[in-house]
């Protein structure tokens, strides 16, 4: 008996489910599914879509894989003529939602329902955000794997090697290791690699993207040395990327700077002269200011890293790895960090910069009359993607679907925006209010009239009765 009524209650919630649930689970018939590159301009996805009854709808479902505080699907509305068999095209126009770096990762699926109901939703598909014009040649070595071209193996080895020799040391001196592989994508010179990329900054060199594990940089034909210790900076900033991604924690850019120049492995013969004159001449930079960009001043933005990197040098050395991993751990729980040196080391950023300076045996820190402002972290901050380029302290919006249409949309309104009201407003607002309410009490008392004289007639029909009686 029992056995009889379970079946029969499956049964029930079985027939009871939305035929639309079951539907929704239809594998999308997709051919000629691709997505077609105008590096780095455009990336235009293209179907021939079919379905059991003319479609009805359809939509693009795409975005990019990289490290984000929560999951973003963006959806395109593809223009298409109805049919059992349509076909679809879409373009993704970079040039205003902002370009991907070469090497990131597009992802995308249709999705789509016929005029019955049923949906479908074909396989998600994969492509690399890269050009097809140059000769790219991959090699591979432990966490890294890096792309070149127009050079001969023997070159792309050497860098690889500096790879290696940068991971070894930032996991030993600071505990921070690569996680997943890392794709290291190298220009045979700058030019190649600005037209890479759209909107790049005024500067030149390398520039990293941890959030997409990638990196990318212009080497030097004539300055190998550069070039190996252009790979262990920014193969740091990426480390650095990943061990402390916060949605509201901010590194400073002294230690994220100071770190990647650490990971070098020393100041060249130039830097530590022009450091050396900055201390014998009190014409250091104040560590606090040192929290955010450094200066646009070729010299000032030298000194910063040089200095960035003394600092850095002299945590290490004096207090040793395991702190280090222990500051950076704290940045990373949203410490800000004065708290983050103080629950670490005991001391904060002016302290930090007092230790230091009798360290190299400078000038001590000239103290201001008035407090130091300092910068608060936001909810979503942006890690600064190039050895030099300051952090981020303002949010940065996540890419927006660009239509391949060419007419335009107006933009959604904001109704959570407080609203500006003149005077004027006001008190016809509020002339109205008081007429509305009037109303409304004229209107309560009519009724109230009405139903009191109802009342009445009806007792004295009732008392007449009674009296015939």
């Amino acid at each position: 008996m029992k056995k009889t009524i379970t079946t029969f209650l499956l049964l029930v919630i079985f027939l009871s489910l939305p035929a639309q649930s079951a539907l929704a689970l239809l594998r999308g018939d997709v051919s000629d599914n691709q997505v077609t590159f105008d590096f780095p301009n455009t990336a235009t996805f293209s179907a021939t879509l079919s379905a059991a009854a003319d479609i009805a709808s359809v939509t693009l479902e795409y975005g990019d894989r990289q490290l984000t505080c929560g999951s973003v699907i963006a959806k395109a509305y593809p223009q298409f003529t109805s049919g059992k068999s349509a076909q679809v095209e879409w373009t993704w126009d970079m040039r205003q939602s902002g370009s991907l770096p070469p090497g990131g990762q597009i992802w995308w699926r249709w999705r789509y329902t016929d005029v019955s109901g049923a949906e479908y939703v074909s396989e998600e598909q994969t492509a690399t955000w890269l050009d097809s014009v140059h000769d790219w040649q991959t090699i591979t070595g432990g966490d890294l794997r890096l792309h070149w071209y127009d050079n001969d193996q023997a070159f792309a080895q050497s860098l690889l090697d500096a790879g290696g020799e940068s991971l070894k040391r930032n996991y030993e001196q600071a505990g921070l290791s690569a996680d997943g592989v890392i794709d290291l994508y190298i220009y045979p010179n700058y030019d190649d690699m600005k037209d890479a990329i759209l909107y790049e900054p005024s500067w030149t060199g390398g520039m990293a993207f941890p959030e997409h594990n990638v990196f990318i940089m212009g080497i030097s034909s004539a300055d190998m040395t550069w070039n190996r210790n252009t790979v262990k900076h920014e193969l740091t900033h990426i480390l650095i990327g990943h061990f402390t991604f916060s949605c509201i924690g901010v590194v400073p850019q002294w230690l994220n700077e100071g770190l990647a120049m650490y990971a070098e492995g020393g100041l060249d013969a130039g830097s530590q002269s022009q450091l050396d004159q900055a201390v014998s001449g009190n014409q250091l930079i104040s560590l606090r200011s040192l929290n955010g960009g450094f200066s646009e001043l070729s010299d000032k933005a030298n000194l910063s890293y040089s200095q960035s990197y003394s600092v850095v040098n002299f945590i290490i050395s004096t207090y040793g790895q395991e702190k280090m991993t222990a500051l950076l751990a704290a940045l990373r729980d949203s410490a800000p960090i004065d708290d983050a040196l103080t629950q670490t080391y005991g001391f904060d950023t002016d302290g930090l910069e007092d230790l230091w300076r009798a360290e190299v045996k400078a000038a001590p820190r000239a103290v201001s009359a008035q407090p130091t402002v300092q910068p608060t972290p936001t909810f979503v901050p942006t890690y600064a993607p190039v050895s030099g380029a300051p952090l981020a302290t303002t949010p940065t919006p996540y890419a927006v679907p660009t239509s391949s249409f060419s007419g335009e949309s107006p933009a959604p309104s904001d109704s959570s925006a407080p609203q500006d009201s003149s005077p004027l407003q006001d008190n016809n607002f509020l002339i109205l209010t008081v007429v509305m309410l009037c109303f409304c009490c004229l209107t309560l008392l009519v009724i109230g009239v009405f139903l009191f004289g109802f009342f009445i007639r009806r007792k004295n029909a009732n008392a007449q009765g009674e009296s015939h009686e």
